[in-house]
């Protein structure tokens, strides 16, 4: 027998009590989940309460119950419905992308990367930091079942398509530093210095670091 793949990330988020299945339902759902998303912009984390949510979304504390057991399955509704928008505009950024050198690609990446994870520790910090390996953007809605997967498929595919632009022996190691290291290390300094991330040096520092993994060696692959 295959042995069962691990869940996809949004499986690993908290969920709902139970999923609306009628349109009147889905349209319930969806406004307290917005007003949830416009509290934690405005007004941050603190002001997230049931009353609170029913004061903005027009919905009843008895409905909000209904499909919500707790305040960790609210804010999971939120992230989920910005990496749904987000997973949808990497993907048209990845098709705007093709033509592009890679150290362009990569800057692009690595920009998007900066903005979706402060976007997330924004939102809250806290569920931010409790769910990190379920908040991977390039795995929401992908084909592939873990992210060692999705790396072997996108990055080390990436680095075999530029591959005059690579100066290293070891692809696939490279590879895994750019889909797996990368992404730590932007997690963990939104998490520890967010506003030292927004700044161009920062940007610039996990360039020098990325070029660093793909021209170590003896030079271009033959």
């Amino acid at each position: 027998m295959k042995p069962t793949p691990p869940p996809l990330p949004k499986n690993q988020l908290p969920q709902p009590r139970k999923l609306p299945v009628q349109a009147r339902s889905r349209a319930l759902v969806d406004a307290i989940a917005e007003a949830c998303q416009r509290i934690l912009d405005k007004e941050g984390e603190e002001a997230l309460t049931v009353n609170r949510i029913a004061e903005v979304s027009g919905a009843t504390v008895g409905s909000i119950y209904q499909y919500f057991p707790n305040k960790e399955s609210m804010i999971a509704a939120v992230f989920e419905r910005v990496l749904d928008q987000e997973s949808e505009q990497l993907h048209r950024m990845r098709e705007q992308m093709r033509d592009l050198p890679l150290d362009a690609i990569l800057r692009q990446v690595f920009a998007n990367m900066i903005r979706v994870e402060l976007q997330l520790h924004r939102l809250s910090r806290a569920f931010h930091a409790r769910y990190r390996s379920a908040l991977h953007l390039g795995l929401w809605h992908a084909p592939q079942a873990n992210a060692q997967e999705f790396i072997n498929t996108t990055w080390l595919v990436l680095l075999q398509m530029h591959e005059a632009q690579v100066q290293t022996e070891h692809p696939q190691l490279a590879a895994y530093l750019l889909g797996k290291g990368m992404r730590e290390v932007i997690h963990n300094a939104v998490q520890d210095m967010p506003e030292q991330v927004q700044s161009a040096e920062f940007l610039d520092a996990l360039m020098a670091m990325a070029m660093a993994c793909i021209r170590t060696g003896r030079g271009p692959r033959s």
